[in-house]
């Protein structure tokens, strides 16, 4: 699939609010994002801790549960190496094309501040809008 995702966050984090300092996953590591379906992902949770230089500690520390920060972490990580993940992007307009049977998204890219940095489009078949836990569909 080719695909793109636009996001208004600047970054990923899973469970804002809930990474409670020594709190862990209540799953082992090893259902992280990937290993179950392909154990030779280059997204493997193995893999994030051999990136960092922590593969060995973490071997040696003999840890089946790892703490929520550190799977946040993981996940960011792994997030910033999808080139189909747009953070920091908000979506202002989207009208379907009749006579390329398209949609046009026009979004516009957002510096650190929030503030419009660049405006952009993309052109899609297909469309799913995700409305975060807040109902809201626009016009």
């Amino acid at each position: 699939l080719t695909t793109a995702f636009y996001e208004q966050r600047p970054a990923f984090h899973w469970h804002p609010g809930l990474l409670i300092e020594g709190a862990t996953l209540q799953v082992p590591f090893l259902a992280d994002l990937v290993t179950l379906a392909d154990p030779t992902s280059p997204w493997s949770f193995l893999n994030y801790q051999r990136t960092q230089d922590r593969l060995y500690p973490f071997y040696f520390a003999e840890r089946f549960h790892i703490h929520r920060a550190e799977y946040d972490a993981y996940c960011r990580w792994v997030s910033t190496q999808l080139p189909g993940l747009h953070f920091g992007h908000q979506v202002d307009a989207i009208r379907w094309d009749p006579q390329n049977a398209r949609f046009d998204v026009d979004h516009t890219q957002l510096d650190a501040h929030g503030e419009a940095e660049s405006l952009g489009r993309t052109h899609t078949r297909h469309l799913a809008l995700g409305i975060g836990t807040e109902p809201h569909i626009p016009e």
